[in-house]
């Protein structure tokens, strides 16, 4: 597909419908901007991609992307607005959520890259990640389901451990963290309670710690069909900001990584995934094992690595989405990599006050072919908006996401073991 056709006139490309403006919001918007594609964005707070010069329309939405209230929105607005047909793109877990428990009406109006809930789950759910990998014999972290406080005393457990939600969202929008460490059990009582002020019990998960920081954590990013590899990349995750728990990525490098690709797919099969999805692993030093972290199935933090690499999935997933064929692309280049400076600078601070590397070692890890998050001599304005959307989260005067809402949503009772 290109925008114009044979006798060299504009062709009538569906619209894309982007709901987040971040740095994955933006990789996708450049991607699919430049092909002429026009793209809508939707958030709460205006942030890089909301300043590109690709951005067609905007959207300001007053609440969570998870929210009912942006359902309502999506169903009652595409036959008025121009959006009816557009390939609807979520940036965050909550509306990729959204928007797989209502697949059939949201299908009717949009075209989707999101799977249905009975695909979703399964990525979304750590519950049902571990019981899928432990079906699927992939290694994983030991992981545990205490269903009271009086349950931790009574666990085999190993310190060090963290306490991590099934659902991540929560943790991470109130706390501003992915999981809590503890090494003795007293700091396990305390990190259980506190996550207890933000989620159910039954959300509330236990895991070894794999020993080892981010410069061990590796993943594969894919398009897929129905669960089979189409076009695949894998990269080493070196940096992470903060270095313990990294909320996102902040430096990452193409690397060849064959040992990841059957795991992967194994994982992706047996789900029945279609679309865009990253699959991360860690590298155990005491075993030589790749353990399963997370399934995404959305755009992730460093897709538009991809991009600089010759994958441009954000494309492929578009195109896929209108059911139009993909030729495969040209040899994937490895050894770029993917840079966000406004959290890797912080990072590498981390490390270097850590005696995990030297400034001298840290500016020569950023030597080499490059492409950044955000920064682009075509496309400026976005690196504006993100430092200033930065410097009102620093001064406390904008969150950088709505709040959740407290009322949990619908079927997040235990899930059973995986059968299918």
């Amino acid at each position: 597909m290109s925008g114009r056709d044979a006798e060299g006139r504009d062709q009538q490309l569906p619209p894309a419908l982007i709901l987040g403006s971040d740095f994955k919001a933006l990789g996708v918007v450049r991607s699919l901007g430049r092909r002429r594609v026009a793209c809508t964005v939707l958030d709460a707070v205006p942030r890089s991609a909301w300043f590109s010069r690709y951005t067609r329309r905007r959207i300001r939405w007053p609440a969570s992307l998870g929210d009912e209230a942006l359902l309502t929105f999506l169903l009652s607005t595409a036959p008025t607005s121009g959006l009816q047909g557009a390939v609807l793109f979520p940036m965050q877990d909550e509306a990729v959520e959204l928007i797989s428990r209502h697949y059939g009406e949201l299908a009717r109006l949009y075209q989707l890259t999101t799977p249905p809930w009975e695909v979703a789950r399964w990525a979304l759910d750590k519950r049902l990640t571990y019981r899928m990998a432990q079906e699927l014999a992939i290694p994983s972290p030991r992981t545990w389901y205490p269903a009271t406080e009086s349950d931790l005393a009574a666990l085999d457990l190993q310190f060090p451990v963290i306490v991590k939600p099934a659902i991540s969202v929560r943790l991470q929008y109130t706390l501003r963290l992915k999981a809590l460490e503890a090494h003795s059990y007293a700091e396990l009582l305390g990190a259980y309670r506190q996550a207890r002020t933000v989620l159910e019990a039954d959300e509330i998960l236990l895991q070894e710690l794999i020993p080892g920081g981010g410069q061990l954590q590796y993943s594969l990013g894919a398009l897929c069909q129905n669960g089979r590899l189409l076009f695949a990349l894998t990269a080493r995750r070196r940096r992470q900001y903060p270095i313990d728990y990294g909320l996102g990525s902040s430096f990452v490098e193409a690397v060849e990584l064959p040992a990841l690709y059957p795991l992967a797919e194994k994982l992706l099969n047996f789900m029945g995934v279609s679309g865009m999805a990253e699959v991360e692993f860690k590298l155990d030093p005491r075993d030589g094992q790749y353990k399963l972290l997370d399934i995404n199935l959305r755009p992730w933090g460093w897709h538009s690595l991809c991009i600089a690499c010759g994958l441009d999935l954000p494309y492929l997933q578009y195109r896929q989405a209108l059911g139009l064929a993909n030729e495969p692309p040209a040899a994937i280049r490895y050894g770029v990599r993917w840079l966000r400076l406004l959290t890797d600078l912080p990072a590498g601070l981390q490390e270097i006050r850590a005696g995990l590397t030297t400034p001298l070692a840290y500016l020569r890890s950023l030597l080499g072919p490059t492409t950044f998050s955000v920064f682009s001599l075509t496309d400026p304005l976005p690196t504006l908006g993100d430092l200033l959307v930065a410097l009102l989260r620093a001064s406390h005067l904008q969150p950088s996401h709505p709040t959740p809402s407290s009322s949990p949503p619908p079927e997040r009772t235990a899930p059973p073991a995986p059968a299918r």
